[in-house]
């Protein structure tokens, strides 16, 4: 118990720390984000971010460090087809909170395209009794924002879109709980879903905030203890049914954050036994690729190798390959060294 509250210390340094050291680094490196291979035919290219828990008390840090990363993909050389924010945007799902992110987009031009998934800590404060608007609930909420921020008329937590053809399924918790709940509706419209983009022949995206039950270190990695439950950490009781869906399908590419983990590949097992990018096989033999975002608003010391605030990954789709590249947003430099080609199947 005293390892995780001294973790837990050391993190919240490091996230003031970091903060202030970036804006110099962001000026003084790299201020740029660029296209792999410009001339190789880039199909598609977004940036996924997660965990940014903005919150009236510490606005310093978490949207300071938002706009940092902003300003890096405003002045982005290929301007991004879109980026997604996987989850927690908000620290209660207050009003206020929203509002912070809300105004942090509008004061940049990241892109034209952006997608808004919820996370546990977004569904929260709706059932609170310190909610300002109980009124309103989570849904509603959640779809005002969404409209506000992105444009995109939604009626639950979960919808879909379509990015240079390229299906985005964003799923999301209908309960506010710290695992999700995917209610059998929502589990029979990812399943048209899913369907529908594999007649398109290209990968498909999913985003749910929450990861796969025992994946990237979980469950041990979430509390780290040894007897913590298998669904700890993870989506919870509706697992295995949305891996079962994700089975039936080549070249998906799963996108969660929740375990506040820093960017980590597996010449790094001497830290927990977590990877960033793992692979699942589905039900032809092929590989789903599993893909962790780092915590955006602080680093952590015990989950990752990497850690730093501002982080999250660029997503590139060519013929043949998606790239899978590790930026620092806040710093505006890339981290080569966790970055990974994922070669599609035919």
């Amino acid at each position: 118990m005293f390892t995780v509250v001294l973790a837990k210390c050391v993190s919240a340094m490091l996230a003031v720390i970091m903060f202030l050291s970036t804006p110099l680094n962001f000026f003084l490196g790299k201020k740029t984000e660029e296209i792999k291979d410009a001339e190789g035919g880039c199909k598609l290219s977004f940036a996924a971010i997660s965990d940014i828990h903005l919150d009236e008390k510490a606005s310093f840090i978490s949207d300071g460090m938002l706009g940092l990363g902003f300003m890096d993909m405003d002045k982005a050389v290929d301007r991004l087809d879109a980026v997604t924010f996987v989850g927690d945007i908000t620290n209660h799902g207050y009003i206020g909170q929203w509002d912070i992110f809300a105004n942090s987009v509008a004061n940049h031009d990241i892109s034209d395209r952006l997608f808004v998934i919820a996370g546990n800590h977004d569904t929260w404060g709706p059932n609170r009794d310190d909610f300002e608007n109980p009124e309103d609930g989570v849904l509603p909420t959640f779809i005002k924002y969404n409209k506000s921020i992105s444009g995109r008329d939604i009626q639950n937590m979960y919808y879909s879109d379509i990015v240079n053809g390229y299906y985005f399924i964003c799923l999301g918790s209908e309960y506010d709980s710290t695992c999700a709940y995917v209610s059998d509706t929502q589990l029979e419209w990812f399943a048209g879903e899913m369907e529908k983009a594999s007649r398109t022949g290209l990968p498909i995206f999913v985003f749910f905030h929450q990861p796969i039950n025992g994946t990237h270190g979980l469950p041990y990695n979430w509390g780290l203890d040894k007897e913590d439950p298998a669904d700890e950490g993870g989506i919870g009781e509706q697992s295995d049914k949305v891996v079962a869906i994700l089975k039936k399908y080549d070249n998906v590419f799963y996108l969660s954050g929740h375990i506040h983990a820093g960017f980590k590949n597996e010449g790094n097992s001497t830290i927990v036994d977590y990877a960033s990018v793992e692979y699942m096989k589905n039900d032809n033999g092929n590989n789903i690729t599993l893909i962790n975002l780092p915590c955006f608003a602080n680093p952590d010391v015990i989950r990752g190798a990497h850690m730093a605030n501002g982080c999250g990954w660029v997503i590139e789709a060519y013929e043949g390959k998606v790239l899978l590249r590790a930026r620092n947003f806040g710093a505006g430099t890339w981290l080569t060294k966790y970055d990974v080609t994922v070669n599609l199947d035919k």
